[in-house]
């Protein structure tokens, strides 16, 4: 067991990076990205329950801020670094955001150039890469880019492409189609009802703290051996196209949101006790930050802050437990150079320009979301390939349905006190005649209360304070039922 500082983590000033948990024990501070052994070197007689976490991973699917649901267990605070001589943490300033406006083929040219050296950087003596590559643009980018640094012999050992999904997915198509042009090692990983099984208990390795459905074949690519380190583009959509959601910048929501109770599973009574607090910590960063910003450009400060870190970061950790992991277009230098650019440059028009300036002419092969070349108008996909990679609300909802009536203990959670029983009895009775293969709304609320149970019952974790049912509980579990009937059908007739 190490609960040292991961050495390879040397990018605390970057965006993206790895978040280890931490505690003090004997005047000494100790990491590590593993809940499960950080949670041994604790040695907690009787765990408490962290409610406000419980709270905000129902209404936002991540947590906000440092803490974990376990009370005096933290993560590493974002752009901070530990100073062992104060005993005190420091932090990284971010840059400014402008609205510098460029010649488009000039401003994609220079992220180019500036993803090449940050992609040197990452990748220092190693010999064996390791590439997280969809069907998607953001990773298409980064294997261009790769490719571009061993052409020009700035790297000269092995590379391997790392892709799951099912087999008639455009992820799995396409990816293997780069991996060939390229000629890389390609390994490919299936999603199936059985990894998804798996992704429950490896969940917990993070502390319960995102959704099983998050997890996909990433371990798998943890203990494969053909790599030293894991390249990954998953801050694509949000640093390289201010799409937040699949919300533009400029319309993104505040974090702590103004129904956060929205279905009504918890008890009101525990929200209101921490709804103050939770919008005061999502919005921490701004009594600190030296540079003056419109309310977008802090909401975007925000979502990296807590979304991209405690939700993304979260479940990549499973292979940063492994291997060191580093994410493109999060460096100091990308990332400045990105906040400086008007937000007409941070659209599609960056991606649109560089990927014709990339070797093998994978600019050609269409994109997975549209089965189209991207940016390309036409109205019909260039094949019938799956857009989603997975089936998992169908596997949920099918092939693991006696798992998750296992797993899922009503009762358990109930006894917590801060859940509404009736409400969660409702969703699970709506949850079961859902339909569809992809993942909605109520399979990711079963299925992470699912791997809570499975948590709560592993640590015989306790809550200190009871919360009282209020008449709006009784309200929100009459009104519970009618809603997610519409929600369904509201779901179906977009898919017809």
């Amino acid at each position: 067991m190490n609960n040292q500082w991961p050495k390879w983590i040397n990018t605390q000033g970057h965006i993206g990076s790895q978040y280890p948990y931490y505690f003090f024990k004997n005047n000494n501070m100790l990491f590590n990205l593993n809940f499960l052994e950080i949670y041994k070197e604790m040695n907690i007689d009787k765990p408490i329950l962290n409610v406000q976490s419980v709270a905000e991973i129902l209404m936002r699917s991540y947590i906000i801020g440092d803490k974990t649901l376990i009370k005096g267990l933290k993560r590493t605070p974002w752009l901070g670094t530990f100073d062992t001589s104060s005993q005190s943490w420091q932090y990284k300033k971010l840059p400014p955001h402008d609205n510098k406006k460029m010649d488009k083929i000039e401003a994609a040219k220079k992220l180019k150039s500036l993803i090449y050296e940050e992609l040197l950087n990452y990748i220092g003596s190693s010999k064996k890469i390791g590439i997280l590559l969809s069907g998607g643009v953001d990773s298409r980018i980064l294997a261009g880019i790769l490719r571009e640094i061993e052409l020009n012999k700035d790297f000269t050992g092995n590379i391997t492409v790392y892709n799951w999904g099912v087999l008639d997915s455009r992820d799995v198509w396409y990816a293997k189609q780069i991996a060939d042009i390229y000629q890389w090692n390609y390994k490919h990983y299936p999603l199936n009802p059985e990894t998804l099984k798996r992704n429950f208990y490896l969940v917990q390795k993070v502390g319960a703290e995102t959704n099983p459905v998050n997890l996909h074949a990433m371990e798998s690519v943890a203990l494969d051996e053909d790599s030293e380190i894991i390249l990954a583009g998953s801050y694509g959509d949000t640093l390289g196209r201010a799409s937040y959601n699949g919300i533009p910048l400029k319309d993104v929501p505040p974090i702590v949101l103004n129904n956060a109770n929205k279905l009504g599973i918890l008890k009101d009574s525990v929200v209101q006790s921490f709804y103050n607090t939770m919008k005061e910590e999502s919005m921490s960063y701004r009594k600190t930050d030296e540079h003056p910003r419109e309310e977008y450009q802090y909401r975007e400060l925000e979502y990296h802050q807590h979304h991209s870190r405690r939700y993304l970061t979260t479940a990549m950790s499973l292979i940063a437990m492994d291997k060191p992991l580093f994410q493109m277009l999060t460096s100091p230098k990308v990332s400045s150079f990105l906040f400086s650019l008007d937000l007409s440059l941070r659209t599609d028009v960056l991606y649109e320009n560089i990927l014709p300036m990339l070797p093998g002419k994978i600019n050609e092969i269409p994109w997975a979301s549209t089965g189209k070349k991207f940016g390309e108008n036409s109205n019909n996909a260039s094949d019938e390939g799956r857009v989603s990679s997975h089936q998992y609300g169908y596997w949920l909802r099918n092939d693991l349905r006696p798992f998750i009536d296992q797993k899922l203990d009503i009762n358990l959670l109930t006894n917590l006190s801060i859940f509404n029983e009736k409400a969660l009895k409702i969703l699970y009775k709506e949850w079961t005649t859902s339909t569809g293969d992809g993942v909605n709304r109520l399979d990711t609320m079963i299925s992470w209360l699912t791997a809570f149970s499975m948590f709560i019952k592993k640590y015989d974790i306790e809550n200190e304070h009871v919360y009282k049912k209020s008449i709006k509980d009784t309200l929100n579990s009459l009104s519970l039922g009618p809603k997610l009937k519409a929600y369904k059908f509201a779901r179906s007739r977009v898919k017809k």
